[in-house]
């Protein structure tokens, strides 16, 4: 064997053994699982009657003609499930839009730095804005594209649109975000690609903090919590 092909082959064997590492870096992560179940003090029983699921809910807002019907609860919308602890924020987390005329989830939790990014789904442009955010401004967002807003602060803060005011929702800006859930029509939510470790599980709905879980360890095996039976803050 030649020097050329010698320092060929370490430069395979090098990157044979990066890939791996890498590989068993990736299979670490793991997905842990879990069920929501809504009071009715969130404005909606768990489980409607027949009457109710068929209702066609859709004036959120009084448009002059007829009063407005109570928007029912949706916990795919209206809740924010996330785990919080040390390391950074882990891959592929399920993103924010505006989609079907308003915010989708409608509380956000994203983690300190980077940019909040929200896509515009809608044939229409929106402009969003969080109250008291500076650096989030009315800024106008034509349809299919994404609004990027840089937070490096932690906080909380009301979201609205200046154009359109049924639309509405809140965000939650914290340091220690590890993870945010996908969260299905029955109520039952999974994270994906979690490191091992010990994390905090919080609800998030709207402005408050409805329900914290210390405690939860993930290890190399996908893991099934124990059903959550939600209730308002305060309740």
């Amino acid at each position: 064997m030649n020097r050329t092909t010698e320092r060929r082959s370490r430069a395979l064997a090098g990157l044979l053994v990066l890939a791996l590492v890498s590989t068993g870096a990736t299979a670490l992560a793991t997905d842990v699982r879990g069920a929501l179940r809504p009071a009715e003090a969130f404005g909606r029983p768990a489980e409607p009657s027949a009457e109710e699921a068929a209702r066609d809910r859709y004036w959120d807002e009084w448009n002059g003609v007829r009063d407005p019907e109570p928007r029912g609860f949706d916990v795919r919308r209206d809740v924010a499930v996330v785990l919080t602890g040390p390391g950074d924020l882990a891959a592929d987390q399920p993103g924010f839009e505006i989609a079907g005329g308003g915010l989708w989830p409608t509380t956000l939790v994203h983690r300190t730095g980077g940019n909040l990014e929200i896509l515009n789904t809608d044939p229409v442009a929106h402009q969003l804005y969080a109250e008291g955010f500076e650096e989030f401004t009315a800024t106008p967002t034509s349809p299919g594209l994404t609004r990027r807003v840089p937070t490096a602060a932690a906080g909380s803060w009301p979201l609205r649109d200046q154009v359109y005011g049924h639309v509405r929702g809140h965000l939650h800006v914290i340091d220690d975000l590890v993870a945010r859930a996908t969260i299905a029509e029955d109520g039952t939510y999974r994270f994906t690609n979690v490191p091992p470790g010990t994390y905090t599980l919080k609800i998030f709905h709207g402005a408050d903090v409805v329900h914290t879980q210390e405690g939860v360890v993930v290890e190399e095996r996908e893991l099934t919590l124990e059903p959550i039976s939600l209730a308002a803050a305060g309740g």
